[in-house]
């Protein structure tokens, strides 16, 4: 009897050992189709990856652009700005040639108006 029980605890031992080598079996192959599927999906971020990756480097670029022109933009606003200011000097300047200028005018004027009343008088 006890040789029985021995063989029969065996038996149950070996069928579910079997099952359970059947379950696993399942499972691993399931997990291969997992398997696949995150492969897949690794192979879609690496080209998404890319692409980002791709993306940057121009937008790298894009920006490497706008900061050069920002930079002859500024530059271009400090030569105008010296421009106005010489354009503001010159004109500031020019005010006083210009009263300068009505100054001799005016001088001219006085000494023309005595020379003709000298002159107007020496024909009367």
């Amino acid at each position: 009897m006890n040789e029985k029980n021995v063989f029969i605890v065996c038996l149950i031992c070996f069928v579910l050992f079997t099952l359970s080598g059947c379950c696993t079996r399942a499972t691993v192959y399931g997990n291969g189709n997992r398997a696949d599927a995150v492969r897949d999906h690794i192979g879609e971020l690496s080209e998404r990856q890319t692409e980002a990756a791709i993306a940057s480097e121009q937008l790298n670029g894009t920006l490497e652009g706008a900061r050069e022109k920002s930079e002859n933009l500024s530059g271009e606003l400090t030569r105008s700005r010296e421009q106005s200011e010489k354009l503001e000097q010159s004109i500031t300047d020019g005010k006083g040639d210009i009263d300068s200028l009505a100054a001799i005018l005016q001088r001219i004027r006085e000494r023309g108006c005595r020379n003709n009343s000298e002159t107007a008088s020496d024909h009367h």
